[in-house]
């Protein structure tokens, strides 16, 4: 099997800077959903939830991200998306169509397969947006065409 070429992390995390320097960061994998594996300048493993929009490191010890990360890279939710006929390929991931913070649900009625790049930019823009909402806040949701650039 040909290992997932990976882009730059500054081409693909650039809409997540206003939470972390991505100099400091080296990306390592991408979870079913989007979310960033990296390790840090000094090594410490980390992830960047792009779903939560919030950038958790590992508490325990280790390398696997399944194991560090049970929630991004539980197989058993994936599995379920995918025999319910929602099959990503490359360059591809589970996106929500409602998004977990706002309520969004985990069932396949909320899930549609994005194009990885461009959910992971969507998702960066979009926490930075609402990152000074207050739990239970109301936001309202404006789209415009925004094009990703590569």
């Amino acid at each position: 099997m040909d290992a997932v070429v990976l882009p730059e992390l500054s081409t693909l995390a650039k809409d997540w800077s206003w939470l972390v320097d991505l100099n400091q960061f080296t990306l390592l994998s991408v979870s079913p959903f989007g979310d960033l594996f990296m390790k840090d300048s000094a090594d410490a493993l980390c992830l960047l939830d792009i779903n939560l929009g919030q950038l958790a490191y590992a508490e325990v010890p280790g390398t696997n991200p399944a194991l560090l990360f049970p929630i991004a890279f539980d197989t058993r939710i994936a599995t379920g998306y995918i025999e319910g006929g929602l099959l990503p390929t490359e360059g591809q991931c589970f996106g929500y169509k409602r998004q977990l913070v706002t309520g969004g649900s985990l069932e396949i009625e909320n899930v549609y397969l994005a194009t990885t790049v461009e959910y992971i930019s969507f998702l960066g823009d979009f926490h930075r947006q609402i990152q000074d909402v207050p739990d239970g806040g109301t936001i309202r949701i404006k789209v415009i065409n925004h094009k990703v650039i590569q």
